[in-house]
């Protein structure tokens, strides 16, 4: 064990010398140019000297026209860049001047060094991962959307339109700085952020961006991708132990961590935002799960998807059976979302009963729930709920207590008769309508007794902010302290008096089947600024004109803006049950339209749901959604296809090719479905139907420069590469495809010979996406081809592989430069693990 003392004393020694050899090969294509400035040459090759071997000297040969430059940083050579073509008028005065400018462009990588790492860990610094998140974000933002004919294609740029961010905060840090002091708190810091660069792949970037708070960004990453690599880090962590000079105590550590994916934890409005801004707000999101695992016990791992499904918690008892919650709309909260109350003091844990010495019963305790509650009021932290449904009456939810999210027809007491539905309900005192807690008993006990209705949501939008006016936060101008709760509720009051009027001053009752009461039309609450309506026999087409006209008035007599979303039952096959939810979607769908915002829920409500769904990853269930918005509407091409996106990103080429094809013929001027529909030809190897639909989409558009490459890659697969590189330069030339354009034109100037030219395209492709998986797996093959140093195809190749491991080839690439350098056991453990 050792003492904080010696660590720190160790880590301020290990950071006397600040440039390695592996920062010569990061930032070997900055060296290259750097060199390239004082001394043209024709190519170049970079060595390492073996441990042990003599320092190599500085060389030049007349005759090869071949310049040895040994790299000296401060008395240490770290390698050897040997410039070939060379020319020197004084071959014997210019080598060591030379080599002082040599020098002069290693302390100058040696200054970015330093500008973008933290110096007490070594890890990036919070500006430096800050660059690096918004440039992750940058590369994949145009891959986002699958139906709006955006021209990315992640599968030519080399990854997978997604990354994760993992935060982590160490636990009680701030009682070690009091107890034990700050200097062992930096010296504990410093150990940690060894731990982490340990436990963390090449590919990731870790930083520590503020005392204790470290973050780290895993490109190409799912959501079960972050989990593991941050379950990694919190075990390296706890496993650190430190003693104090002083007192002798030991010092243990652990962390709570957070992740958030991108684009998964973003939604609506934000994509709209700069790539900074997204990266801030997927830092805060990240920074939320840190707070649900804190809240949930610290030393854990949460995702920012989990906080809705499992990370609430009661913050407040209040009057009136209303609960305060941890939830708010920042997490995805939304009124009318159920949840199963239940104390962490009695949740599921394993029992055991001894009979005797040698026999014992174990078994395992059912997680006992409270009370089932339903969200009513929703803000932007939190939320406010109401109980439906009780356990027992005398066990009754407390703060602390902990929420899991369940859907209506997973109530464990739904089937209970409960006093409740028969007793008088209570009416809001601002509306006189319905709490929203008794609407819900209310339309369960209505809708049975309607074979025709409409549900209606109305939520009072900002028109200044163009978002809900209730989720503005309290210190926004006007806000609560300044009078938005008085405005909300003057509001309110206004559109419930308007509604009265308009929708259901002339609603009749249901027809009642025989021995039933006939449902009448009724209003409730929906949250701090909203109002839900249900109306008995109402034809959707009917209701959308009152919808309207009530939209109209609130502007006209009270300059609201209001955002309305109804849906009528039946609709296709869904239940009564789905009525609410589906007003729900039709008033997500509301809130993206301009000015009237109202939207009957149908084909294009489904098309946005199934938006936000793909967006977050869940494919199968965007599917079905995109499904369910062509059976309502054949015709609606935006839903096929985002439909065909979603069969090619699973794999089914065939399936894809037959949704692009109905768009194509529906839409003769689709681009984005002519380019979808080669994709899918030339996957199933129909290269003459392929080059078809990329030319047609080049008529309709000549800067489609993705087009242009998957033409250069018909040739390249044809073995035409004078067409092939005139194709790739095109779309280098083409502004938004110049990344996608440097990897097929290495790719084409190793088989033309011109090995320079491959590795300078290689490096630029590096520079635009340093986690190319592809690219850092052709450098590796050059440098071994070309016969150079192998321990720098060795560092490339291991991480392609880290980047891909399914990619065999990456593995055999590791292996053949571990046998070239004698390391045989490295290499077969290398071969093991590629092994299928």
């Amino acid at each position: 064990m050792r003492s904080p003392a010696d660590i720190l004393a160790a880590t301020i020694v290990d950071r006397t010398v600040s440039l390695t050899r592996q920062d010569l090969i990061d930032f070997e294509h900055a060296l290259q140019h750097g060199v390239q400035a004082f001394l043209p040459f024709a190519s170049y090759s970079l060595f390492f000297p073996r441990q042990g071997d003599p320092c190599p000297a500085l060389r030049y040969d007349h005759k090869a026209r071949e310049l040895a430059l040994p790299l000296v940083l401060r008395g240490e050579t770290l390698g050897v860049f040997v410039a070939r073509g060379v020319r020197l008028a004084a071959p014997r005065a210019l080598p060591p001047v030379l080599q002082l400018l040599a020098t002069a462009v290693l302390e100058k990588l040696l200054l970015y060094k330093r500008s973008v790492t933290d110096a007490l860990t070594g890890l990036a610094n919070r500006e430096h991962f800050l660059q690096s998140l918004t440039q992750e974000i940058d590369l994949i933002q145009h891959s986002l959307e699958a139906t709006t004919g955006g021209r990315s294609d992640p599968e030519l740029q080399g990854f997978s339109a997604s990354l994760g961010v993992i935060l982590l905060d160490l636990d009680s840090f701030q009682w070690i700085n009091e107890r034990y002091g700050y200097q062992v708190g930096d010296s504990i810091n410093a150990q940690v952020g060894q731990a982490i660069a340990g436990a963390c792949p090449r590919h990731v970037t870790a930083a520590r961006i503020h005392n204790d708070t470290f973050a780290l960004l895993a490109p190409d990453a799912s959501p079960k991708t972050c989990f593991e690599l941050a379950e990694l880090v919190r075990q390296a962590i706890s496993r650190l132990s430190f003693q104090d000079e002083v007192t002798g105590d030991n010092i243990g550590v652990t962390a709570s961590l957070g992740y958030a994916n991108y684009p998964q934890s973003l939604r609506g409005r934000q994509f709209q935002r700069t790539p900074r801004e997204q990266a801030r707000i997927l830092m805060r999101a990240a920074g939320k799960a840190v707070g649900a695992s804190k809240d949930h016990g610290r030393n854990r791992v949460f995702g920012f998807g989990e906080i809705l499904k499992t990370g609430g918690r009661i913050l407040d008892v209040l009057p009136m059976q209303r609960l305060a919650v941890s939830l708010g709309r920042s997490v995805g909260a939304q009124e009318g979302l159920r949840y199963l109350v239940w104390s962490p003091r009695f949740q599921q844990r394993t029992l055991e009963a001894r009979l005797s010495g040698d026999e014992r019963l174990l078994g395992r305790s059912p997680t006992l729930y409270k009370s089932e509650i339903v969200l009513s009021e929703v803000q932007e932290d939190m939320s406010f709920a109401e109980v439906l449904h009780a356990g027992d009456p005398a066990w009754v939810p407390e703060p602390g207590d902990q929420l899991t999210l369940i859907q209506e027809r997973d109530s464990l007491f739904a089937s209970q008769d409960n006093a409740q539905d028969n007793a008088q309900p209570r009416r809001d005192m601002l509306t006189g309508l319905y709490g929203y807690r008794d609407f819900l008993a209310f339309f369960a006990r209505a809708r049975p007794r309607s074979e025709r209705f409409c549900v209606v949501l109305t939520r009072i939008q900002d028109s200044r902010a163009d978002q809900p006016l209730a989720s503005l936060p309290a210190d926004a101008p006007g806000g609560r302290t300044g009078g938005l709760q008085q405005r909300l509720d003057a509001a309110v009051a206004q559109v419930a008096a308007l509604a009265e009027r308009v929708l259901l001053q002339d609603a009749g009752c249901s027809p009642a089947r025989p021995g039933e009461k006939p449902a009448r039309a009724a209003g409730g609450r929906f949250g701090l600024g909203g109002l839900v309506h249900f109306l008995p026999g109402a034809d959707p087409a009917e209701v959308e004109a009152r919808v309207l006209e009530l939209c109209r008035l609130a502007a006209e007599e009270h300059g609201l803006d209001l955002a309305v979303g109804l849906a009528g039952h039946p609709f296709l096959h869904l239940p009564k049950a789905d009525a609410l939810d589906n007003a729900r979607k039709g008033l997500d769908h509301a809130q993206l339209l301009p000015a009237p915002r109202v939207a009957v829920f149908g084909s294009l409500s489904l098309n946005v749901s199934a938006d936000r769904l793909f967006v977050e990853g869940d494919l199968y269930a965007a599917v079905e959604e995109f499904k369910l918005a062509l059976l309502a509407d054949p015709a609606n091409m935006l839903a096929r296809n985002s439909l065909g996106i979603c069969y090619a990103q699973m794999g089914k080429a065939d399936l894809a090719r037959r949704e692009f094809e109905l768009v194509v013929a529906a839409e003769e001027d689709n681009v984005m479905a002519h380019y979808n529909l080669g994709w899918a030809c030339q996957r199933l190897g129909e290269t003459a139907s392929a080059r078809t639909a990329y030319e047609r989409c080049l008529s309709l558009d000549p800067g489609h420069g993705f087009s242009l490459v998957r033409l250069g890659s018909l040739a390249e697969a044809a073995g035409d590469l004078s067409s092939a590189e005139d194709l790739y330069q095109k779309a280098l030339d083409t502004p938004g495809t110049e990344a996608a354009a440097l990897r097929p034109l290495a790719r084409v100037a190793l088989a033309q010979g011109d090995r320079a030219r491959a590795r300078e395209c290689l490096h630029l492709a590096l520079s635009a996406d340093h986690n190319d998986a592809q690219a850092l797996h052709m450098l590796a093959r050059l440098y071994l081809d070309s016969g150079e140093d192998p321990q720098i195809a060795e560092v490339l190749a291991r991480q392609a592989a880290a980047l891909r491991p399914e990619r065999q080839e990456f593995w055999d690439t590791l292996v053949l430069a571990l046998n070239l350098q004698g390391r045989h056991d490295d290499a077969r453990r290398a071969e093991a693990r590629g092994r299928p």
